[in-house]
């Protein structure tokens, strides 16, 4: 879509920013901090940050919303992002081979200015790793690969014009009372029929504010082709995500029960690209639609059963365009106050906004090769998730090779409990092989 030019001094909230400020809220009210994630980047050797520096320089000077404040004016209003002056993106060097991971839980607390930031890491022998923190409220996953593949690009020609002001208008919907509500309908028949069952998560809300947590696990190349070969008996190599969630909710489905939970069902909230395929699109704002997909705990025998029926649910939502309907909701919901999201998100069934969180993102970072004059070694994202449901599994490949991040709030998963998720997940992907 368009981008605005920069007399505009105001951009509204698009597509599914308001859902994702309701869920910000609700983690705010709780002490949980802001909705941020940090995106990991390992660079050989070649590296330069006075490149990094100067790219960074460029794309906050050319991107107005980095240095935009969100202003409600009246209230019960639509939020709007107030462009002021250029913003700044913080940089931070580290000392040379530090361990990543207790910076990232810190910076997962979300208690730095602004929409994003970097961290950088020397390692020995020339190369780096790199922490982008980014705050969810302005980025999406694809948003924020395409702003590190605008960064690679202003790093290796110093000379390019950066791309200007790019975020999304919000979408165009039906028109007319008669159309929109036709055009829901089938959002709204899905949400009653999950608002029936009872949803089940590992956390409850949270009696006092905790930590972000997370486990990595990387894959080896072969490993990663096993899993596609598994997957391409239910998926015919065309779309795995069933796949991998059935694997996630097989996952969760072991800690619940071995907690003693036998009735109830698990629900997830999937987030669906509207940037056309094949285009870059705009850079910022969340543009993406939702499917709901759920699963009885007693529909989680076999990984290929589950698989199958949730293939089903999302050919059946995709031929009703369950995504297209949500996003009527979201533009009608866009002008309600705060309180009917937070009571929308809970779903007013079991109190919870879903079982878990998951997204399997693609390729990271697909055809960018080198970032600030090093080869791009490996990338992967680690989200913080809001408690409940307290979890999230999140899936990316960079170069032929797997990552998966677990996540969780600090008290919703036993170390026992994160050993029982991960042996799940491997033997599951891996056919009980564990290489």
């Amino acid at each position: 879509m368009r981008p605005l030019q920069s007399f505009n001094r105001r951009v509204p909230l698009g597509g599914c920013d308001r859902y994702l400020l309701a869920l910000e809220d609700l983690m705010m009210r709780s002490g949980q901090g802001r909705h941020v994630g940090v995106t990991v980047l390992q660079v050989s050797p070649g590296f330069s940050l006075s490149k990094l520096r100067n790219a960074i320089a460029r794309f906050a000077s050319s991107q107005s919303l980095v240095g935009a404040s969100l202003v409600q004016g009246v209230p019960g209003s639509v939020p709007k992002w107030v462009l002021g002056s250029p913003g700044q993106i913080e940089i931070t060097q580290h000392e040379q081979d530090a361990d990543w991971a207790p910076i990232a839980r810190d910076l997962l607390k979300g208690n730095w200015p602004g929409s994003m930031r970097f961290d950088v890491i020397p390692v020995a022998g020339g190369g780096a790793t790199v922490l982008m923190s980014w705050s969810h409220l302005v980025l999406d996953a694809r948003g924020i690969e395409l702003a590190l593949a605008e960064l690679a690009h202003l790093a290796s020609h110093l000379d390019a014009s950066p791309e200007l002001d790019s975020w999304a208008l919000p979408p165009r919907g039906a028109k007319g009372l008669r159309q929109r509500l036709k055009a829901v309908r089938p959002f709204l028949n899905r949400y009653w029929e999950l608002r029936e069952k009872r949803v089940l998560s590992l956390a409850e809300p949270p009696r006092r504010p905790s930590g972000m947590e997370f486990r990595v696990l990387h894959f080896s190349s072969e490993q990663t082709q096993r899993m596609k070969k598994r997957a391409d008996c239910i998926t015919a190599g065309i779309f795995a995500l069933p796949w991998f969630l059935a694997a996630a909710m097989r996952a969760h489905g072991e800690v619940l029960q071995a907690r003693g939970q036998v009735e109830g069902a698990l629900e997830c909230t999937i987030s669906v690209q509207t940037r056309k395929r094949g285009t870059r699109g705009p850079i910022f704002q969340n543009q993406v639609s939702q499917l709901f997909f759920a699963l009885p705990l007693g529909a989680l025998g076999s990984l290929e059963d589950a698989a199958r029926q949730l293939q089903t649910q999302f050919a059946e939502m995709t031929r009703n365009r369950c995504d297209e309907a949500f996003l009527v909701m979201i533009d009608w919901m866009r002008r309600m106050p705060s309180v009917f999201y937070r009571r929308f998100l809970r779903r007013e069934a079991s109190g919870q906004v879903a079982s878990f969180y998951h997204a399997h993102t693609g390729e990271f970072l697909p055809g960018v090769q080198e970032f600030c004059g090093g080869e791009i070694a490996d990338g992967w994202h680690v989200p913080s998730v809001p408690q409940p449901p307290g979890t999230g599994l999140f899936f990316s490949e960079r170069a032929g090779r797997l990552s998966m991040s677990l996540c969780w709030r600090g008290g919703t998963l036993s170390e026992a409990e994160q050993d029982l998720m991960l042996r799940s997940i491997r033997a599951d992907l891996l056919g009980g092989d564990d290489f």
